[in-house]
């Protein structure tokens, strides 16, 4: 692993970026262009080279010779999340934030955020989002929102009021002092994003759109089914049983979550994957299987999604049973 000299001293106010870079060439420069152009210009930006077979490592290379806030971290290929993992044990900011490489963010994304984390004294400042599919946005403006954890973990689970994204987000740097990211598992935010919430004294959510999140066609999460997939069921399980252990009066909200997870799931294996991945489906099937008669009645899911439920249910039993 080589990494660029830089002299940090502890700046109460530096930001440091971390940005996981893996084969994307295409996207790369628009990304780091963004991060450099913020009106907040003290930041630390960290690029992990994540072992792309392409130009990304030299690319960063360059940025690196351009601007002496850039610091690069060439590394064997692990993952995001090793990615992010390394990109954070070298941060000397007070402050962390992500952006993955193929997305940008605004240029007053990290002045507003800084100003709001420290007027309100918050641990965690998280902002909208503009969904970027090809030449169309869609832009998700949240409600703004301050309180604690326990309010910040009920809106996870009731219809995504607060995103898991790690990304859109700012944080005093010692939400991380006990948490990494897991290392080769998919979903990694949903795997952390409760741990960190929980373990804040005070979150704010503001509604200014500041992140621009583009979703590929031939992304892990919008291409078709892969084993590694099902780390989407174990990260939405972990929260629920989370849940249950510490926030019993939120556990109902997140096991109706985690059922909705594994629908939305299962339906991701297309009628001819099914086959390869058999021990996927019929695991996730047995889980909806067992909980129908809750879903159906005892659930808080709305009387319409329960509905389509069914008889996305039944179709699914019907063709079990042709096999």
């Amino acid at each position: 692993m080589y990494i660029t000299e830089q002299n940090m001293n502890n700046d109460p106010d530096l930001i440091s970026v971390v940005i996981p870079v893996y084969k994307v060439e295409k996207y790369l420069n628009e990304c780091v262009q963004s991060v450099l152009l913020q009106t907040y210009e003290n930041l630390q930006v960290i690029l992990v080279d994540d072992g792309s077979p392409d130009r990304c490592g030299e690319m960063c290379d360059k940025w690196a010779d351009k601007d002496h806030r850039i610091q690069v971290i060439h590394k064997k290929n692990g993952g995001l999340s090793d990615a992010r993992n390394a990109g954070l044990a070298v941060a000397a900011g007070a402050y962390i934030a992500f952006v993955d490489s193929d997305d940008w963010i605004a240029p007053q994304m990290y002045e507003v955020m800084l100003k709001t984390i420290k007027e309100q004294n918050a641990d965690i400042v998280a902002c909208g989002i503009v969904n970027i599919y090809g030449d169309r946005q869609i832009l998700y403006t949240p409600p703004y929102c301050i309180g604690s954890s326990e309010k910040f973990l009920r809106m996870i689970y009731e219809d995504t009021v607060f995103s898991v994204s790690a990304w859109n987000k700012l944080y005093r740097k010692s939400c991380w002092s006990n948490f990494q990211f897991p290392k080769g598992k998919l979903c990694e935010d949903a795997f952390t994003t409760f741990l960190l919430v929980d373990n804040a004294n005070k979150i704010v959510q503001i509604s200014e759109a500041f992140y621009y999140y583009r979703i590929r066609e031939n992304s892990i999460m919008t291409s078709g089914f892969r084993h590694a997939r099902m780390d989407e069921e174990e990260a939405w399980r972990c929260n629920y049983e989370y849940m249950r252990a510490h926030y019993p009066s939120i556990a109902k909200k997140a096991f109706d979550f985690y059922l909705q997870k594994v629908n939305m799931l299962i339906h991701t294996i297309s009628r001819e994957q099914r086959e390869s991945f058999k021990q996927d489906y019929q695991k996730l099937y047995g889980i909806l299987k067992e909980n129908l008669s809750y879903i159906l009645f005892r659930s808080n899911s709305s009387y319409k999604y329960r509905i389509k439920f069914l008889i996305d249910f039944i179709k699914l039993g019907s063709s079990e049973k042709k096999k």
